[in-house]
């Protein structure tokens, strides 16, 4: 059982937003410990679980190579292939949002929106 600070009437709002941005084929809302706390997987060829387990330990491999390095923990993590990227965005210590990302897409743009998601979601559990 994993608790996480998210209204349950906020989830789905959450999940209708970052389902909104233009170039996200699929996501999940992650806690941190890498448990579901809201997705969406249009064609179910990706096993939720394990994305989000391994997406959380992305995020946090990337914060203890910032931290060894002296630089602030990453707002967000970039993993870029041919045809495809997939976006790790961090909510401080609470969450995560993770999209896989169809190309070609605005990456920057996508970034921004899923940071400005993220400042948002941030502000509402603080």
């Amino acid at each position: 059982m994993s608790s996480h600070p998210f209204a349950e009437e906020n989830i789905r709002r959450y999940i209708d937003e970052i389902r909104s941005v233009t170039g996200v084929a699929a996501f999940a809302l992650v806690s941190c410990e890498g448990t579901i706390i809201g997705k969406h997987f249009p064609d179910g060829s990706i096993t939720s679980s394990i994305f989000a387990a391994m997406s959380a330990t992305v995020l946090a491999s990337a914060e203890a190579v910032c931290a060894t390095v002296g630089i602030d923990r990453p707002s967000l993590v970039t993993i870029s292939s041919k045809g495809a990227a997939i976006l790790i965005v961090g909510i401080d210590e609470v969450a995560l949002i993770t999209a896989v990302i169809d190309k070609p897409a605005d990456l920057p743009g996508l970034e921004r929106e899923l940071l400005d998601i993220a400042a948002r979601i941030r502000e509402e559990v603080a």
